[in-house]
């Protein structure tokens, strides 16, 4: 024990092995031995037996869940963890392997409730502190977790995963300035980790100093994701060739990403078939936490605002059953709500649909794609809106035609579109976004069966401090079959 505490190792595990051999219990220090170095699978041989034989024992039971949580058995790691709650309740170690097990199963409000009990005992603790921090980002209490972050650095500033930690927050929450100064305070502190400087390259992108980024870029090794972040800069500072080279980058490493999919198709002009599903709904579970601020408030989107008053100035204000297609947070549920109105939200990204629960707007919310939901469904509402959801799809027929099939004989069906300058759909390669052709649109609505179509154009939002020109289209489902 006295060489292990001086951290020779090899010669205390030679000691602990003699003591088995003669028959001297060493499977606790030998198991936290065996932890120190990464042998997790060893340590489980040394830990399951003890557990079995005494379920009593506090610290056979700490070790076996730290060590089977490290080999990827999250749910017996939970077991054992809890085991060791119960048998020394608030006991700091335990509550920190009940926290990083539950963590490692997605149970966020578990590991939230153990880190704050560990921290009852022991207040101040630092691995504690920062464990719990990341239950509050998983739990999507950014703020939270944006205060807890800036404590850990302060005590222990030179706790390279706080720092990390503490710039994912700011970039989550929009805050390109300090999410550049964490990250960069993160490199300081491991100038070499690949990883680091990945997302050192990630925030010189997304403060738009791209040309600094590359070195990193390449530094990093190989991230699809980042290469992708790195051809959209280059496609937005109009280098269209540099864009194709980092987008195949991205591609080559990354074939199967919905994203590099996505934006490779935009570059190469051949639009992709269906609705991309997983590109959407990683798309916007990634903007969630920001996304009500950055549109409405940096880039200017008023199309919630503006949607109800072209609805009167059309005369179609009679509507009590609502459909709120691509609901995201809920932006459009608050404009159409009240006067007895009831509306139903249906969108991809579970993480939107939680910020749009918190409103208290719908009567019931839809984790679903909306075509997929709309051929599903027999239900039927007097008013269907899509606000700001083709520019996300570009393939409309199938969905003109069911909701057709969803809305009440005489009912609208309501949308925005960010309008093509061209004769046909657009997939713009700096934006990654559909642009449709309104004449197109009007054809396609009266194919489906469709009357009263009516248009307004209008600015979208802001691109760059640029107006996007787009359109409010508005059709009717005829009271009777003609």
């Amino acid at each position: 024990m006295a060489l292990h505490r001086a951290g020779k190792f090899e010669e205390a595990e030679a000691g602990y092995r003699d003591c088995k051999r003669s028959g001297i219990d060493v499977a606790i220090p030998l198991s936290a031995l065996l932890l120190q170095q990464g042998r997790n699978a060893e340590a489980i041989i040394e830990l399951e037996p003890v557990a079995a034989a005494q379920p009593e024992n506090f610290s056979a039971a700490v070790n076996l869940s730290i060590a089977l949580r490290q080999q990827g058995e999250a749910e017996r790691a939970l077991d054992h963890a809890r085991r060791a709650c119960a048998l020394r309740p608030g006991d700091a170690s335990a509550c920190n392997a009940r926290g990083l097990a539950a963590l490692a199963m997605e149970g966020n409000e578990e590991a939230l409730a153990a880190f704050d009990a560990g921290l009852k005992s022991a207040p101040g603790n630092v691995p504690l502190e920062l464990h719990r921090a990341k239950a509050l980002r998983n739990l999507g209490r950014l703020r939270d977790a944006l205060a807890a972050f800036e404590r850990i650095v302060k005590v222990a500033p030179g706790m390279l995963e706080a720092w990390r930690d503490l710039g994912v927050v700011q970039a989550r929450l929009g805050m390109v300035g300090p999410a550049l100064a964490s990250a960069t305070q993160a490199r300081k502190l491991a100038p070499d980790d690949s990883e680091v400087l990945l997302e050192y390259a990630v925030a010189l992108l997304r403060s738009g100093r791209t040309a600094e980024a590359e070195q990193f870029l390449e530094r990093g090794g190989g991230n699809g994701g980042v290469w992708l972040m790195f051809g959209q800069a280059l496609l937005r500072e109009g280098n269209v060739q540099g864009a194709h080279k980092a987008i195949e980058r991205a591609y080559a490493l990354e074939p199967g990403s919905p994203h590099v999919q996505h934006f490779r198709a935009a570059l190469s002009g051949e639009l992709p078939e269906g609705i991309e599903s997983d590109y959407i709904r990683g798309l916007f579970d990634d903007f969630a936490d920001r996304f009500e601020s950055t549109l409405v408030n940096s880039l200017g989107y008023g199309v919630p605002n503006r949607l109800p008053v072209f609805l009167a100035e059309q005369g179609v204000e009679a509507f009590t059953d609502i459909l709120d297609l691509g609901c995201g947070t809920g932006l459009m549920g608050v404009e159409l709500a009240g006067g007895g109105r009831r509306i139903d939200g249906v969108d991809l990204s579970e993480r939107m649909l939680a910020v749009a629960r918190e409103k208290k707007v719908y009567r019931d919310l839809h984790a679903a794609e909306v075509l997929a939901f709309l051929q599903a469904t027999q239900q039927q509402w007097d008013l269907i809106v899509a606000a700001d959801v083709f520019v996300y799809i570009g393939a409309l027929k199938s969905i003109f035609a069911a909701a057709w099939q969803r809305l009440r004989p005489g009912g609208h069906f309501v949308f925005s579109i960010e309008r093509s300058d061209g004769a046909e759909t657009q997939l713009v390669a700096e934006t990654g976004r559909y642009r449709h052709q309104p004449q197109a649109l009007c054809a396609a609505l009266e194919e489906a069966g469709f009357i009263g179509i009516r248009q307004e154009d209008i600015v979208i939002r802001k691109e760059s401090g640029h107006p996007v020109a787009g359109s409010l289209m508005l059709a009717q489902r005829p009271l009777r079959l003609a």
